[in-house]
């Protein structure tokens, strides 16, 4: 009977995973437009591109804005987020002298042909091997550099190239035509344009020279003629970044306000001469160095397209006015009709929205604080977690040299408990849209306390008073995760849309949690009789489809652990022997959810990371598996000698270790008085082993899902060994 119950658990695991799942929306419309005119205010923020009088007055009228993650491969510059645009994916391009972008004359060709055996058009780079090598081999997101240009180029449109970020320094010209990298095609080659006789000699302008914006526009106006994407590169707002700390702050404002004017001017022309079938995109490649020492890391995008005003959205980030830069070379294929299967950054959604430049900056604020702050928050949480148990291991052994010990073990009790109440405080702190880092700091200390005078309030009981906490977070996770993740997106202690390694879904650290949580708030039930067993195993269906199905927690490592974890706790409840038999149903139960979802996924549309592996799997062959998990392992070997989270691990093993032997039979006297409790702890064990293996931030994931395991541990002993005993 046991073992018929435990088969037909498995199997609703499997199958509540086709179950239906709101999608969400694609971005693909399949119009085929007029044409595409890029231009590129490199080192430019979002407020000082409103401060362009044609720009604002655009924007007041229609326009779509957006936020955009510059994240390249192995690292992060100007060059890397324009060949990610130009590849659709993360690309490495670590080298300048590498790129070498020349307008087409009798030498350069013959030099050109000669090491590519390809025709050369009017603009190539003569080095294009060098970097094509280069991504090849140290790149590991599998980029293709130049897939726009590429997939335009087969389709018989024209692409040119206008202007430059050219440079003088020690009298000798430091050339960059670093926009190439997105107009190019896999040769490195540009149809058209003009970016060596565009700049003029200046003396009040950086670096002496400044952008010929009469031959920029008479530019502009041909290549509109005869070409179908123009890519625009201003040059003087970079050269004015570079040039920042040679001027002091009235020369350099005099000096920002005077390009400002000239953009202005051009910008003025270029909207005069487009007609409504025209796209035009306006976008900051990086941003200054100011803001990316400020940690104000997103460059902004503006998209102007017939009418409309609001804001820009991807499949890629799920998050409103979010974008990513891997998602713009996709977006301008999708104007006119094309894609690219070896890109794999989403087309833009839009989103109505009349205030959306206010928003923005809200949002941009918010996201700004939270970065800044995230760091020396979760440093101390750990620390306040990691000495707590330390202490309290202590204290257990030396209680007979503790004078007053049952006050002292009291008050360390509820100490310890911090840990279970703050990953809750710092997820539904969210609703409150806290923006500055003292008012964060301050919502999720009231935050904290509240919760635990209600906690108190309901239940005097530890064990209760523990499992209040893991049922209220396991909810909360779960209605979140259904109703579209905000909180999540807000959390100190979520994913950060400026580092950009996930932007939607159930993060890694609440992942974890989602692990600990769910499983011990089920073992206090059972252990006091609130639920029957049944139940238990429908709890674990709902918070497994709702934490890792791709249209909600979007979580994969958590699909697999999640679902592992929750199977043996259900299987130890229903008191069924674990063999090897059982092990590999397991595993296998596991295998099936996550094809389940991957399945459902892509027939649903949802472009979640799971369907996108698939897919990448699907087009490249084992080599993404190969690569995926080759990242996910080097991720966790870096994190072990970075990460604070570490530290939780490592005292938790010893926590545990010293447990099994002191005092004797300690663990044996837990498990007998405390049977779902113990049940708990060592399925959540399983979970953390499992969660290292699959996941690219496991150790992360396995030190929150610990809490869960060595707090309960640590306060029941503590009640056992302490107070029992006295008694």
């Amino acid at each position: 009977m046991k073992k018929k119950i435990a088969s037909l658990l498995m199997a609703i695991m499997i199958l509540v995973s086709f179950m239906p799942i709101n999608s969400y929306a694609n971005g693909s419309n399949n119009k085929v437009q007029g044409k595409v005119i890029f231009i590129n205010m490199n080192r430019t923020s979002l407020a000082s591109m409103l401060q362009i009088s044609s720009l604002k007055e655009e924007l007041d009228n229609r326009g779509y804005i957006g936020l955009m993650n510059i994240r390249g491969d192995k690292g992060t510059d100007d060059r890397r987020s324009l060949a990610t645009m130009g590849a659709g994916r993360r690309a490495n391009v670590s080298t300048e002298s590498f790129i070498n972008f020349r307008e087409s004359n009798d030498n350069s060709s013959k030099v050109y042909e000669a090491s590519t055996n390809a025709k050369a058009k009017s603009i190539n780079d003569l080095t294009i091997n060098r970097s094509l090598n280069e991504n090849a081999e140290k790149g590991e997101y599998g980029a293709v550099l130049g897939s726009l240009g590429q997939t335009l180029s087969e389709n018989n449109l024209k692409t040119a190239l206008i202007g430059n970020s050219d440079t003088i320094e020690n009298e000798n010209l430091v050339r960059n035509r670093n926009l190439g990298l997105v107009a190019m095609d896999q040769y490195g080659r540009i149809d058209a344009g003009n970016i060596d006789n565009i700049n003029i000699e200046d003396l009040s302008m950086p670096y002496g020279i400044r952008t010929d914006y009469n031959k920029l526009l008479e530019e502009t106006k041909n290549q509109y003629k005869e070409s179908d994407a123009i890519f625009v590169d201003i040059g003087d707002t970079y050269r004015l970044d570079k040039y920042r700390l040679n001027l002091n702050e009235a020369t350099y404002s005099a000096t920002k306000s005077k390009i400002l004017n000239y953009i202005d001017e051009y910008l003025k022309e270029v909207f005069s001469i487009v007609n409504e079938n025209d796209t035009i995109y306006i976008v900051s490649a990086f941003p200054s160095d100011i803001d990316y020492l400020n940690r104000r890391r997103l460059s902004p995008i503006i998209k102007l397209s017939n009418e409309g005003k609001g804001l820009l959205a991807s499949a890629t980030t799920r998050r409103d006015g979010i974008v990513a830069n891997l998602d713009i070379g996709v977006d301008i294929l999708n104007e006119f009709g094309l894609e690219n299967e070896d890109m794999v950054g989403k087309s833009f959604t839009t989103i109505d929205k009349d205030d959306n430049t206010t928003y923005l900056l809200d949002e941009y604020e918010k996201i700004v604080s939270i970065s800044n702050i995230r760091s020396t928050i979760i440093n101390t949480f750990v620390g306040v977690v990691s000495v707590s148990w330390v202490i309290a291991m202590f204290a257990v052994l030396f209680r007979n040299y503790i004078p007053n010990k049952e006050k002292v073990f009291k008050v360390l009790k509820e100490f310890i408990k911090l840990g279970f109440i703050l990953p809750l405080a710092f997820l539904v702190v969210g609703i409150f849209n806290f923006k500055t880092q003292v008012s964060i700091s301050l919502g999720i200390t009231g935050t904290t306390i509240l919760l635990y005078i209600l906690g108190r309030i309901l239940f005097k009981d530890d064990i209760k008073h523990m499992g209040f906490f893991a049922g209220i977070t396991i909810l909360a996770i779960s209605m979140d995760c259904v109703f579209g993740t905000y909180l999540m997106k807000n959390s100190i202690m979520s994913y950060d849309a400026i580092i950009g390694a996930r932007y939607y879904g159930m993060g890694n650290e609440y992942q974890g949690i989602a692990i600990g949580s769910a499983i011990f708030a089920l073992a206090v039930l059972l252990q006091y009789r609130k639920i029957p067993k049944w139940l238990a195993a429908v709890a674990s269906v709902l918070t497994l489809l709702t934490t890792a199905s791709p249209s909600m927690g979007a979580n994969v490592g958590a699909a697999i652990s999640e679902c592992v974890a929750y199977l043996v706790f259900l299987l130890i409840i229903f008191d069924v022997k674990l063999d090897f038999k059982k092990v590999f149903l397991i595993l296998l139960a596991a295998a099936g959810v996550v094809f389940a979802f991957a399945a459902f996924d892509i027939i649903s549309g949802s472009e979640s990371h799971l369907s996108g592996f698939v897919k990448q799997i699907l087009a490249n062959g084992p080599i993404t598996i190969i690569q995926t998990f080759s990242r996910k392992i080097q991720m966790n070997l870096k994190l072990a000698k970075t990460t604070v989270w570490v530290n939780i691990l490592l005292v938790g093993v010893a926590i545990v270790g010293i447990m099994i032997f002191r005092p004797s039979k300690h663990f044996r006297n837990l498990a007998n008085k405390y049977k779902y409790i113990f049940d708990s702890f060592i399925a959540t064990l399983v979970g953390c082993f499992i969660t290292l293996l699959v996941n690219d931030s496991g150790i992360v994931a396995a030190a929150t899902a610990c809490i869960y395991i060595l707090i309960p541990l640590i306060i029941i002993s503590i009640n056992m060994i302490i107070f029992e005993d006295e008694k």
